[in-house]
């Protein structure tokens, strides 16, 4: 089977551009062959993962029959009103594979603009669609009209529609005109090895160097750029037990809450680094080093990178005491992160919000203070305080953890297939049949 395959892979950063690519990756390992299209590269450095010079994971996907298409780069303002013309060029980058090789199916993963794109490309070679969603796609963008009236038509004209288990995410389907044979409630895929393998190290010091490089491309005044540099540099110093956080910061992740909470520790005496993978625009970014940065408390104890490649990750879990996952009050009720379950998987003692705690598919399976601390609303920062020096002043609370959320993780991680249920869903579609074991 021929795969096209139009979606966000790294270099772009999130949860989003993670899963496509250890999609794509499954595609390969079930002997299929696979184009990917993606505007990946003409990113800005506030939405990519930072990538090493002497990273040898793309060029192991191209050597096992992978291909990987990116936009070429046009020249801004090539056109009035200016706005990259991405579905065009996504439409034209497909058709030029389909010229290539007729694809048996065709997978737009997250709607804008990659969805759009793969819906049209079907029509015009006729060649069935899977359409994978996000949250942010139907729950946000669907709402403003004159998008949502063309990710309707889209969706109701799809040979399949991926989705997760929330009811309120089939009943938008359903009302866009989606058949109900044709929505498809899929499984997670299991965590790749590399998070129950210890043998990647963080290696902190390289990190923050090739991080010096990479923020100087990144926007910033160059005011902010120097204090970056240094803050980063004085946090190497530190050799206190670290708790880290990784994603997109903002007020419903948590970002700011945390900050004053390890503030307040260190003012106390308590021995505590922060260290953090932070995923946002240069205004963003900035924004948040300025408020963090007017702790002084934290100068010398805390370390700020941009987002890595998803196969570094759990070297990154790994080489924090603990990690805090404090998503809270987030206006889309079906989003669903995967960092809790990243998180548990490499034995690293998880800090976590009660909006999460109650949100997670495995929510039955959680024990506050057995395999997770729970903090009920990070925005009590006395109470989130509390619960980050209960954990770093006991080690056996750590130790159990660790140990009771690697052994939880074992057990979910037992019960996801192996490969991405998109890869079934796929080759059922080819074949007129459709396999249920990848079906929830």
């Amino acid at each position: 089977m021929h795969v096209l395959l139009l979606g966000k892979i790294p270099p772009i950063q999130g949860g989003v551009s993670r899963s496509t690519w250890f999609a794509a990756s499954d595609f390969l390992e079930s002997g299929h062959s696979i184009d990917v299209i993606s505007n990946a590269n003409e990113m800005g450095y506030g939405f990519r993962q930072m990538l090493l010079s002497d990273d040898k994971v793309l060029d192991v996907f191209s050597q096992k029959g992978g291909n990987v298409h990116n936009c070429e780069n046009i020249p801004a303002h090539s056109y009035i009103p200016w706005a990259p013309p991405f579905v065009s060029q996504l439409l034209g980058s497909g058709l030029a594979s389909i010229g290539r090789t007729k694809p048996d199916v065709i997978i737009g993963w997250y709607l804008e603009p990659y969805g759009v794109a793969a819906s049209l490309l079907g029509q015009l070679d006729d060649v069935p669609v899977i359409l994978r969603h996000a949250g942010s796609d139907l729950g946000r963008l669907r709402n403003i009209p004159s998008l949502g009236i063309l990710y309707d038509r889209c969706l109701s004209q799809s040979a399949a529609v991926i989705t997760g288990k929330n009811p309120d995410t089939e009943d938008i389907l359903k009302s866009t005109g989606v058949k109900e044979n044709a929505i498809i409630r899929a499984k997670g895929r299991a965590l790749p090895s590399s998070f129950y393998s210890n043998e990647e190290q963080f290696d902190l010091p390289a990190m923050v160097d090739r991080a010096e490089e990479w923020f100087s491309h990144y926007g910033f005044e160059t005011e902010t750029y120097r204090a970056l540099v240094a803050w980063n540099r004085a946090g190497l110093e530190s050799q206190d037990p670290a708790v880290g956080s990784y994603g997109k910061i903002a007020e419903v992740k948590g970002t700011y809450n945390l900050i004053d909470a390890l503030d307040t520790l260190v003012g106390r005496g308590i021995k505590v680094s922060y260290r953090a993978l932070w995923s946002a625009t240069p205004n963003r970014f900035a924004h948040a080093f300025h408020y963090v940065s007017q702790k002084h408390n934290l100068r010398g104890r805390s370390i700020l990178l941009p987002p890595v490649a998803p196969w570094l990750v759990p070297a990154f879990i790994r080489s924090c005491t603990a990690v805090a996952f404090l998503e809270n009050r987030f206006p889309i009720s079906f989003h669903t992160p995967q960092v809790p379950r990243e998180v548990i998987a490499c034995a690293t003692p998880l800090i976590l919000s009660g909006e999460i705690y109650e949100k997670v598919y495995f929510r039955s399976q959680l024990v506050d203070r057995i395999n997770v601390l729970r903090v009920p609303d990070p925005q009590n920062t006395f109470e989130l305080a509390k619960g980050i020096e209960d954990l770093l002043g006991s080690s056996e609370l750590r130790q159990c953890l660790s140990h009771h959320s690697r052994a939880l993780s074992r057990v979910l991680e037992a019960r996801a297939p192996a490969r991405d249920p998109i890869v079934e869903i796929a080759e059922g579609l080819v074949g007129n049949e459709r396999r249920t074991a990848a079906i929830a």
